[in-house]
């Protein structure tokens, strides 16, 4: 197919995708806006095959979204968004997918499209680890130095977590895995690119945690006379819910969760398409 006709069956897929995913609250305005557009260019950059991996990552995502709601329902306090994902959620999770997808279209060289893998490999272990961690029965500790922190709190790893995240990063290999049977991009076996995938994209997640325990701000929540709040001990949130300002108690202000999502998943990608080119050439 032609570049036009693959975008325009690009944008009315993703278009109607959004529509549905508008229709089911996963996303709000702003985030079905830019999910169309990452969407169709992802699809017009690497056709089928590569929208195949965007969709298995949304699908699977917001699906664990809905996974015992009301047990996530009293993480609203400590978590910055909650599951109806914005546009910068949206950009932090396919930004850098589709700007991968963008550079394989210009060079067709295949260490692109493992950069594209990997990079969906990485949300998505980092989105099933973030849906499926929560719901822990032994609370979580930080990554850096191993000490208990509020259950939801980025930078937080448990077992169970750690578990979906693996789980998350070898559904996105094993598709991609396959799917390289019919294209050909790489003459290693199905299990060796599975396996380079799924290491790749958990160690994303590994690294978001990391970053998210250390770089990004975490508050200490305040009433409306500014003083600290009783019962709720930290929070992602700058602000309460009337707009009174909580106390930076860790990391940096300018680091939010869509930073840290986008950073580690930039960092494996980039690593991944260097040690391609390092290994073939």
């Amino acid at each position: 197919m032609s570049l036009l006709v693959l975008a325009a069956v690009g944008l009315a897929l993703n278009a109607a995708a959004s529509v549905l995913a508008l229709w089911r609250g996963s996303v709000d305005p702003g985030g079905a806006l830019v999910g169309v557009a990452i969407g169709t260019v992802i699809f017009a950059a690497g056709g089928p095959f590569f929208w195949l991996i965007l969709m298995s990552f949304f699908v699977s995502s917001t699906a664990l979204g809905w996974v015992r709601p009301g047990e996530k329902e009293a993480l609203k306090e400590i978590q910055q968004k909650g599951n109806r994902r914005d546009l910068f959620q949206v950009l932090a999770n396919g930004g850098m997918g589709a700007l991968m997808a963008l550079l394989f279209a210009a060079t067709h060289d295949p260490a692109w499209a493992l950069g594209f893998a990997v990079s969906f490999a990485s949300s998505n272990a980092d989105t099933w680890a973030s849906e499926l961690g929560v719901l822990s029965r032994r609370d979580p500790v930080s990554l850096p130095g191993l000490r208990p922190v509020p259950r939801g709190i980025s930078g937080g790893v448990s077992m169970a977590g750690c578990a979906a995240s693996l789980a998350g990063a070898v559904f996105i290999a094993l598709i991609f895995a396959a799917e390289n049977l019919s294209l050909r991009l790489f003459a290693g076996g199905f299990m060796q690119i599975t396996a380079f995938v799924a290491a790749a994209g958990f160690l994303g997640s590994v690294l978001d945690s990391l970053l998210g325990g250390t770089l990004q701000a975490q508050y200490a929540p305040v009433n409306d006379t500014g003083r600290p709040r009783q019962g709720l001990l930290v929070t992602e949130r700058a602000l309460t819910d009337d707009g009174t300002p909580n106390r930076l108690v860790r990391g940096l202000a300018f680091v939010n969760n869509d930073v840290v999502n986008f950073a580690s998943c930039a960092a494996v990608s980039i690593a991944a398409v260097l040690l391609s080119r390092l290994v073939s050439a």
